[in-house]
């Protein structure tokens, strides 16, 4: 009785994913983009809602290639967003939430950046809640544009694809 009710169940949501593919990189566009956005990241679970899209897309057909460049052009212009930030109010950044109640937070940001610089923008998609503010960071500290425009779209592209991959790839294997 419970594996009929799980498998109608899943049934229902593959069609519902199925009626609404045309949906599926704009909304990984705009989760992506909020995953970019300094403070709006705090609020969206993009991560993990990137490995369940990942997973139901590839279960109805869609494709991986569109939507994992979604994800990271969506991440890139966040990106960008949070760095123009940064370099418009640099160190006033401390005084809005949630910067000004978790200074700990910025202060672990500004030691990862000063220590690793542009390897901090390459791999700072996977550290956690360091993710939105380090294009924060980079922006108040004046990094060279050509160079954090680099590495924001390299990392983007890794985790954009990092986070929507394994999804595919389950769904690949269980067909």
């Amino acid at each position: 009785m419970l594996l009929t009710s799980l498998a109608a169940w899943k049934d229902q949501a593959l069609n519902l994913v199925r009626e609404h593919i045309v949906l599926a990189e704009p909304i990984v566009f705009l989760l992506g983009f909020c995953e970019g956005i300094a403070f709006l990241s705090l609020l969206v679970p993009s991560s993990v809602l990137f490995l369940g899209i990942g997973g139901m897309h590839g279960a109805a057909g869609g494709q991986f290639w569109t939507t994992w460049l979604a994800g990271a052009l969506g991440a890139f212009l966040g990106d960008i967003i949070s760095y123009l930030l940064g370099r418009y109010f640099k160190n006033e950044i401390v005084q809005v939430w949630p910067l000004n109640r978790r200074p700990e937070w910025y202060a672990a940001t500004v030691a990862i950046f000063r220590k690793w610089g542009i390897l901090s923008i390459l791999g700072g998609k996977f550290l956690g809640f360091m993710r939105p503010f380090l294009p924060v960071v980079a922006g108040a500290a004046h990094m060279a544009w050509p160079a954090f425009l680099f590495a924001s779209a390299l990392s983007s592209l890794a985790w954009s694809g990092a986070f929507l991959a394994p999804g595919y790839g389950l769904m690949a294997l269980v067909r």
